[in-house]
């Protein structure tokens, strides 16, 4: 067993004294490999600790319990006691955090809904060359709030960026199938379905089923669809896609009529968010969870526990 006055001492020479490595092995005539155990263990002792100070208050054990509970790549769980402020600090961490992702050509996924909208319009503005924002849902129209129609907020998020819409020139629903079978053969909508896939980050929603979400607010989906999504046990909707409580895809109506980008190609990005904050989105984010359609959950402290 490693004493604990050796681990301080290598944690001090590398980390205070800024010493490499391969110089604090050849003082304790120990290997580089053998060192680098060492400030491990002395890290797992709490023998070090780290601070580090972010700009929005997060809550990393949390984070990292969520995280490896699930299998996410990553998980941040804003710490915020005011449910209010949840949704602002929320979008003030994604917007910064995809703004660190961004190089020349990179692709940016954008589902639709408020709490994305918020993000965008605290996306910082950029000189990046040839950046590509997608959009990931069939458009549509509202004559309530047309700031937050996916088109709108692929253009507002162009305007902070400086970059290049590519928008998904469908109706969120087709009438039929024919006619949505049509359209995947356009070629612009082709080009959405391939950028998705390897975009550098792709961001998404989700929503409980109810009369108050933003679908039924604009107009999407009626009191019926509502009653008859329910009868066939859907819970709610990721990034457009209605699911019960295992995740899985419920078949209605209008399954087939749906033209925004798939769950699974949206999934093929290197990083898929998914961004939730109230308490209420519990039983669909543990869906999604389940299924595996993002690997990126960035969450408050009040919904990290209900999924812990």
């Amino acid at each position: 067993m490693e004493d604990d006055f050796l681990l301080a001492e290598i944690a001090k020479l590398h980390y205070i004294d800024q010493m490499k490595q391969k110089d604090i092995a050849e003082i304790f005539s120990m290997t580089p490999i053998q060192i680098s155990r060492l400030l491990r263990t002395a890290v797992e002792k709490d023998i070090v600790r780290f601070h580090i100070k972010m700009p929005v208050a997060i809550d990393f054990e949390l984070g990292r319990a969520l995280r490896d509970r699930y299998r996410l790549r990553e998980c941040i769980v804003i710490d915020e006691d005011s449910e209010d402020m949840i949704p602002m600090r929320i979008a003030q961490y994604l917007s910064r955090y995809v703004f660190s992702l961004l190089q020349e050509d990179s692709v940016i996924g954008l589902s639709w809904g408020r709490g994305i909208y918020e993000s965008v319009k605290l996306f910082p503005y950029s000189n990046l060359s040839n950046v590509k924002v997608v959009q990931l849902a069939g458009g549509v129209f509202s004559d309530n709030n047309h700031l937050v129609t996916p088109s709108q907020i692929i253009i507002s998020a162009c305007e902070r960026l400086r970059s290049v819409p590519v928008l998904l020139n469908a109706p969120f629903f087709t009438t039929n199938t024919e006619t949505k079978n049509q359209l995947l053969m356009d070629q612009g909508i082709q080009q959405v379905y391939s950028l998705a896939r390897k975009a550098t980050v792709n961001i998404i929603g989700a929503s409980p089923l109810h009369r108050g979400n933003t679908m039924s607010k604009v107009g999407i989906i009626s009191d019926g669809d509502i009653e008859e999504l329910i009868a066939v046990g859907a819970i709610g909707d990721m990034a457009g896609f209605f699911i019960d409580g295992d995740g899985e895809p419920v078949r209605w109506s209008k399954s087939e009529l749906y033209t925004g980008v798939p769950l699974e190609m949206m999934n093929d990005a290197l990083t898929t968010i998914c961004i939730a904050g109230e308490k209420e989105k519990e039983g669909i984010i543990r869906a999604g969870l389940k299924k595996k359609y993002f690997n990126m959950l960035i969450t408050s402290r009040q919904l990290a526990g209900l999924l812990l």
